[in-house]
């Protein structure tokens, strides 16, 4: 059969989810293929964003402190969100939510929070009390978390990135594709001409400076694997943005972006968060689990892994 170029987009996650899949299989089968793989990222929100009360996640975070069993899938996220916690001794810490809705950064995000006089007093005082991700307590064989009083998890840092995983699995048994969630990506290759998918790299605005006249800081190759982003110029409203040193409570403005290239999303995905919130010392833990990365600093200055642009 003819392998045919097919492109469809959604809105999931408040982004755009781009597939561009190569098929050889027939047009019915493609196309139910498709929309399950666009599924996957409506069932990642509902089962666990931390907006609606009637999702997993939310029924944990309201668990009060006591053991609460979990589904495996749910398990298996706070497991490897956890462990990744420990590797970069705090430095990655899905339980931010608390620092965040300090800023304003809820459900309803008016941010009135930033016109407070006491705002860095009050994220100063929730540092040195709130507790840390590695009191949460893990019961694997009853498959039960149980929290700290007070303590929430988010998954902001994986969700977008383990749902481009489903998606892939969805999709393996077609020969090539690319899932683009808002700029977070995974392929499978070689496209049918043999060649690699080429993903260029967004360059977003430094701090007081003009917006850059080129709109990509460099163009990689994939074949298969991931490449995830991480910036504050994303989500900034005044002096805050949303990835904060979890030592702290402050946002990072020492960087403006970090790119991590890894075998799957969920692993691009959380390791640039990790890059943007360790910097330069973040670079051998990536080398170590043998992933690539970039990170960009305020300047604009380029820091790699190994030559990737």
């Amino acid at each position: 059969m003819r392998v045919r170029k097919i492109e469809q987009e959604k809105v999931f996650m408040n982004t755009i989810i781009h597939i561009t899949l190569f098929s050889d299989k027939p047009t019915v089968y493609t196309q139910q293929k498709i929309q399950e793989a666009f599924t996957c990222f409506d069932q990642v929100v509902k089962k666990y964003t931390r907006f609606s009360p009637k999702s997993e996640l939310s029924a944990l975070n309201n668990s009060g402190g006591k053991p609460m069993k979990v589904s495996d899938e749910f398990y298996y996220l706070i497991e490897y969100m956890l462990e990744l916690s420990k590797l970069t001794d705090g430095n990655y810490d899905p339980t931010i939510i608390d620092l965040l809705e300090t800023y304003g950064y809820g459900e309803n995000r008016n941010f009135k929070e930033l016109d407070d006089p006491n705002l860095y007093e009050n994220i100063r005082t929730l540092v040195k009390k709130r507790p840390s991700p590695s009191q949460i307590k893990l019961n694997k064989k009853n498959r039960t978390v149980q929290f700290a009083p007070r303590q929430r998890i988010d998954l902001g840092s994986i969700g977008k990135g383990y749902a481009i995983d489903l998606a892939y699995d969805v999709l393996e048994d077609f020969p090539a594709f690319m899932i683009n969630a808002g700029g977070d990506i995974r392929v499978k290759g070689p496209k049918p001409d043999g060649e690699k998918w080429k993903v260029g790299l967004y360059k977003s605005q430094l701090p007081n400076q003009a917006l850059p006249k080129d709109d990509y800081t460099g163009i990689i190759e994939l074949e298969n694997g991931s490449i995830c982003g991480s910036g504050g110029w994303a989500r900034k409203v005044r002096f805050f943005h949303h990835l904060l040193n979890p030592k702290t409570g402050f946002p990072i403005n020492e960087i403006t972006q970090t790119y991590v290239i890894a075998p799957k999303a969920i692993e691009a995905d959380s390791w640039a968060t990790v890059l943007f919130t360790m910097g330069k010392s973040g670079l051998q833990l990536l080398r170590d689990k043998g992933f690539r990365g970039i990170i960009i600093d305020q300047k604009g200055e380029i820091s790699q892994t190994a030559k990737i642009i």
